[in-house]
């Protein structure tokens, strides 16, 4: 039987070795076998728990009211007891499968095929949330306004309750071998891999450390300020937090009947059409009379199916007159988008502008700015004749128009 510092390895943890790390979550043992294999009631209380009280890795008691642990937390036991080398196996880690616990009431695992396990990845994140959550709470003493306007931040909202909102965890009790009724605690859990859970969770504390700072400020005139300051310095720290969250801190509706109204509607590709000869019909005030005739016998064969538009060979600006006629018909019918624009000055007259599109059911559809402030993809169109989105040109810009002849000389 294999040793550690002359000690010999029970035949409990012999067993326990042999089966996979996963298969020992729902696998439990009580005191009794823990006494039987040499555990004294040091030990056991030291790494395992009180006898008639709880430990944070017992979520559960038998009927008999003894506490029996997984064979997962035995083995995590054995390693901190110095019964078994800490890279026996090679295992996940050498702790108890319980979570973080936070005054001995939140438990968090994260789920994987029906069983709960805790990555060290996830427990660092979840350590690096807490003390996020702490600075937070603690800055509510100078900025009490904080408190109600943080998620983090909130004093009367625990840690547990916030996890619960924010990631949408799931109470249960583990393991689900068990019935509900015999365990003490039940274990919250997440769905999705480690790495992914601990990205969103140290995301989620940066982000609500930065937004923290200009909560703090008094109204939005100085939240204005604040970021055109980082506009101007390039520094971009608040560029993180989202167009919706900062226009909101500065105060702005995103549909706000205020501000200055477009209706655009979605530019059409000539992809998406393929009825182009009916367009090429109407292109003769665009064309000097001899292309315009090829065009015509080009026209002709596309009706009786003889040519294909893709096979034709023509200029940038034929293509971009066949797209103006092509988005000007019906385009008010399919306006259904306003933009509005929101532009606000600090103190010192710097500008911090918003964007946001409207669809018809009031949804906001897509914003940009303070930042990153880019023009719709769309076509204006409120005017007489709409413009190209890429080259600006109108129809009666691109009107052909005869060179006059060269003076005599």
């Amino acid at each position: 039987m294999p040793s550690v510092s002359g000690m010999a390895v029970s035949a409990l943890l012999v067993s326990l070795q042999r089966l996979d790390w996963t298969d020992l979550a729902t696998h439990l043992v009580t005191k009794d076998e823990l006494r039987a294999a040499g555990w004294s009631e040091a030990k056991i209380k030291l790494h395992l728990g009180e006898p008639k009280g709880r430990h944070p890795s017992t979520h559960f008691r038998n009927p008999l009211c003894q506490p029996y642990w997984t064979g997962q937390q035995v083995l995590a036991a054995a390693v901190r007891a110095g019964l078994l080398p800490s890279d026996v196996k090679q295992w996940p880690y050498s702790r108890p499968v319980h979570g973080l616990t936070h005054d001995g009431q939140f438990l968090l695992g994260y789920s994987e095929g029906g069983i709960l396990v805790m990555h060290p990845g996830l427990e660092s994140a979840l350590l690096t949330l807490l003390k996020a959550k702490r600075e937070l709470v603690d800055k509510c003493n100078l900025y009490p306004q904080l408190g109600q306007r943080n998620m983090l931040a909130n004093p009367e909202q625990t840690f547990g309750e916030m996890m619960v909102k924010v990631f949408s965890l799931k109470e249960r009790a583990f393991p689900p071998t068990i019935p509900a009724e015999e365990c003490i605690d039940k274990v919250l859990w997440m769905n999705g891999t480690p790495q992914s859970q601990r990205e969103e969770i140290e995301a989620f504390a940066h982000e609500q450390r930065l937004l923290a700072e200009l909560q703090c400020l008094s109204g939005a005139e100085d939240v204005i300020e604040a970021l055109a300051e980082d506009i101007a310095t390039k520094e971009h720290r608040y560029e993180e937090l989202g167009t919706s969250v900062l226009a909101e801190l500065c105060g702005i509706e995103p549909a706000d009947g205020d501000a200055s109204r477009t209706t655009y509607a979605y530019w059409l590709d000539l992809d998406s059409f393929d009825q182009h000869h009916e367009t090429m019909a109407e292109m003769e005030p665009y064309l000097n009379p001899t292309r315009w005739k090829r065009f015509e016998r080009w026209i002709e064969r596309i009706e009786d199916g003889e040519l294909e538009f893709d096979d034709i060979k023509l200029f940038p600006r034929e293509i971009e007159i066949i797209e103006l006629l092509l988005n000007q018909d019906g385009c008010g019918d399919r306006a259904y988008r306003a933009v509005c624009h929101h532009s606000l000055t600090d103190r010192k007259g710097r500008q911090v502008c918003f964007q946001f599109e409207v669809g018809d059911g009031g949804e906001i559809e897509d914003e940009s700015g303070p930042y990153d402030f880019n023009e719709p993809d769309g076509v204006n169109c409120d005017e007489d004749e709409i413009t190209h989105p890429k080259t600006g040109n109108r129809l009666v810009d691109l009107l052909w128009k005869p060179r006059k002849p060269k003076a005599k000389q």
